[in-house]
């Protein structure tokens, strides 16, 4: 939410950000300053793993913490008080912390080498390994450190979040959204681990697989609960928040389809993470269903030439992105995304009870998060 050339309600949001931002990195340091001190009265080693938590923390993009922020201002018709700011934005972090431990895991599970563009927490600790010359295998110890450190990054996501306080009506429907939260993206990962297995029997095809996925694993923890988290947490009745709901479920969706299309055909820098990546993977997603359902034999045999193997050359790699862009599944999924995005602000626009600024922060988020014209330029 930055811009040279701003209007005065332009201002008046990004000073709101500004206020979450700030106090996001405060409890983000002092949580962690105190999580650092409890682990040295165990070790010095242990010290480190909150250190390095704080590490992979910087630099991300606060999404999930602002969808939770402006969801908890769309419940209100007047800008917000200190304790409101700091009470969605320690459930912002809190959600921020489910965040990272849902990467450390991913990256494993999906062998990703690099992370908002640096080396995936996993290969660090295994050059790390390697470099000290330590015993065993680096592989191994370099996994087995990313799922101790995310298994902490949950465990703490939990202490920060029965921190909150405020209203305790409030407070506690909040709390079930979390909980619902963290269910919802542990199912929905799991469901990713079975489609990539092809064992997600119950899907009728494998593109409503992969909706299904985005459904659960992605649209849950990035927009659903953090939105109804925090109108919650700032007394929203239900029907704001089955509204809200149904807006989350439009930007939640179009933005996975946007960042599938980013991990293919998009630009490195920003992403952070190497463009064909997907490719090598076989991640099982729309844009490579609807590529194979529009594939010939010969795309066909390309894609399973390619497609989930490590050692794919480069060639192969601009052969499926091609593939991608000439089938015209690259152009379906951009009309999905822009679909979605449209329909989310017509739920918006027409959800007069919310609040006016809450909802242009929703709104500018919603801009962001499912923005294609990179695609249709």
């Amino acid at each position: 939410m930055t811009s040279a050339d701003t209007s005065p309600a332009d201002a008046a949001l990004q000073d709101l950000d500004g206020r979450l931002v700030t106090r996001v990195a405060e409890i983000v340091r002092e949580e962690l300053t105190e999580r650092r001190r409890q682990l040295a009265m165990i070790s010095p080693e242990t010290a480190e793993l909150a250190d390095r938590l704080l590490d992979y923390l910087e630099g991300g993009k606060l999404l999930r913490p602002r969808f939770c922020y402006w969801g908890g201002l769309a419940a209100l018709q007047r800008d917000p008080s200190d304790a409101e700011v700091d009470a969605l934005a320690r459930y912002g972090t809190a959600i921020e912390l489910v965040q990272a431990a849902a990467l450390l895991h991913d990256d494993v599970i999906d062998h990703s080498p690099m992370r908002r563009g640096r080396p995936a927490l996993h290969v660090q600790a295994e050059c790390q390994h390697r470099e000290g010359g330590l015993a065993g295998s680096s592989e191994d110890y370099g996994t087995a450190v990313a799922i101790v450190l995310g298994d902490l990054a949950l465990s703490w996501s939990e202490q920060v979040a029965a921190g909150v306080q405020g209203d305790p009506g409030a407070v506690a429907a909040a709390r079930r959204e979390f909980d619902a939260l963290r269910t919802e993206v542990m199912s929905g990962q799991f469901l990713d681990i079975l489609h990539q297995a092809g064992g997600f029997a119950s899907a009728e095809d494998a593109e409503q697989a992969a909706l299904a996925v985005i459904r659960w694993k992605t649209v849950p923890y990035t927009v659903l609960r953090p939105v109804r988290i925090g109108a919650a947490l700032l007394g929203a009745p239900e029907e704001d928040l089955e509204t809200l709901s149904e807006w989350a479920i439009e930007v939640g969706t179009a933005f996975q389809l946007r960042d599938d299309l980013l991990s293919v055909v998009g630009d490195q820098n920003e992403t952070g993470k190497p463009i064909g990546g997907d490719i090598i993977e076989g991640k099982r997603t729309v844009l490579l269903a609807r590529t194979e359902v529009a594939a010939d034999p010969a795309g066909r045999a390309l894609l399973a030439d390619a497609v989930g193997r490590s050692d794919a050359s480069a060639q192969q790699i601009s052969a499926v992105h091609e593939l991608m862009v000439s089938t015209g599944a690259v152009a379906s999924v951009v009309a999905e995304v822009e679909q979605r995005a449209l329909r989310a602000g017509e739920l918006l626009d027409d959800a007069r009870m919310l609040g006016r600024t809450g909802s242009a922060g929703l709104s500018a988020l919603a801009a962001q998060a499912t923005d294609v014209e990179a695609f249709t330029a």
